[in-house]
């Protein structure tokens, strides 16, 4: 193990962010694929013209309104760090959602389905490549603080002072 603070310190960003961060979004963005995923199952089988249970519509439509209903909760949460307009655009999102599954409940048809299976899926596509970028600069870190540790331990980033020291010789001579 390196003691190079750089190497240190990319690696911990690395660990961390990965740990958590990447690892929340890319779990959100599955579960949004999976929620979109149900729901167009839902959309199929009422466009074929299948007589289905309202249970089985409403186990999708419940598990897509959790899934927001988290999304939403979340975005008024002070501990969150997301930005606040990002937070506004999470709630407005949900308020629609809420009220385009009510309007299913009441009325299942596949086209009212579209809207939900659309912002699923651009959601989780989002959260997604914050994932990639996020492991990018993650890897960019630990390389650079690899680049650093490969470094001799008394190598330094400028150049020896050779200069400055040959001055202070001359000016303690006189």
């Amino acid at each position: 193990m390196s003691h190079n603070p750089y190497t240190q310190a990319a690696d911990a960003y690395g660990n961390t962010a990965k740990a958590t961060t990447v690892n929340q979004r890319a779990l959100e963005g599955q579960i949004l694929l999976k929620a979109a995923q149900k729901l167009e199952t839902l959309q199929k089988r009422l466009a074929s013209g299948e007589v289905i249970p309202v249970m089985d519509v409403e186990d999708v439509l419940s598990y897509n309104r959790k899934l927001w209903t988290i999304f939403s909760s979340e975005s008024v949460n002070d501990e969150n760090e997301l930005p606040q307009d990002i937070k506004n655009n999470i709630a407005s999102l949900s308020v629609f959602i809420f009220k385009r599954t009510v309007d299913l409940q009441a009325d299942p048809t596949p086209d009212k389905l579209d809207a939900l299976i659309d912002i699923n899926r651009n959601i989780a596509s989002g959260l997604m490549k914050a994932v990639e970028n996020a492991e990018k600069e993650a890897d960019s870190l630990k390389k650079e603080g690899q680049e650093q540790a490969d470094m001799p331990e008394n190598a330094s980033m400028e150049k020896p002072a050779e200069p400055l020291a040959n001055i202070e010789k001359t000016d303690m001579q006189t």
